[in-house]
């Protein structure tokens, strides 16, 4: 229901494509049952287990380059620049194919990755802060290379206005996810993707001017909206 009604607001998202319930299996569930607060397993309340099946083009996550980007940078086997190069050309083969020339050089298509990224990154999360949507984890390994929202995880809408305001109890103290720090967030992750692609451009000042006009690119794009 929260990625069809995202995607019904323009917010750029996985999407439902099926949902099958048991028709004998069942699970208790504590957290989300009657009398949840009790240890007791005759207290807790049966629920039908189900799958949902979600789909996008990819689920290829900003912490799965990381992963390839610390094995390159340190090293640690002969082919480790390679797979990171692998990936990364994997991406933007499937991706971004319409703003990358696939002719180009690999330093250039890398370069143009993180600036592309960029701005699919700022549409994001200018379309979370224009509807109030808080995914509540904006971690590199929940946030999607290819701009998309895929973590329904602890994610909420705001009710009144409270840029504190965040649905993931795990982050209630250091509120890390909060509403209002959603941009500071998203241009960490863009930080992130920009360390772990280094490797393959091994020359900082292009990604480094891409991170410096977040800020001002943002404020342009949310002040549009």
């Amino acid at each position: 229901l929260a990625q069809e009604y995202m995607h019904a607001l323009g917010v750029p998202t996985s999407r439902s494509l099926s949902l099958y319930v048991s028709r004998t299996d069942t699970v208790h569930r504590p957290w989300y049952s009657e009398g949840s607060r009790s240890h007791d397993p005759d207290m807790m309340v049966a629920e039908p287990v189900a799958i949902t099946t979600r789909v996008a083009p990819s689920f290829l996550r900003v912490g799965q380059l990381e992963l390839f980007g610390r094995r390159a940078r340190k090293q640690e086997h002969p082919q480790a620049v390679q797979q990171l190069e692998q990936i990364v050309l994997h991406a933007i083969d499937r991706e971004y194919a319409e703003a990358i020339d696939p002719g180009l050089s690999t330093d250039k298509k890398v370069v143009l990755l993180a600036q592309s990224f960029h701005d699919r990154l700022i549409a994001l999360v200018t379309h979370w802060m224009r509807v109030g949507f808080v995914p509540g984890v904006m971690n590199s390994d929940n946030m999607s290379v290819l701009g998309l929202t895929i973590d329904y995880g602890p994610y909420g809408w705001l009710e009144d206005y409270d840029p504190d305001w965040t649905p993931n109890t795990t982050d209630a103290a250091g509120r890390r996810y909060r509403f209002g720090h959603q941009p500071a967030v998203a241009q960490w992750n863009l930080l992130q993707l920009a360390n772990a692609i280094y490797p393959l451009v091994e020359d900082a000042a292009p990604l480094e001017a891409s991170l410096r006009e977040f800020e001002t690119r943002y404020m342009a794009r949310w002040q549009a909206a």
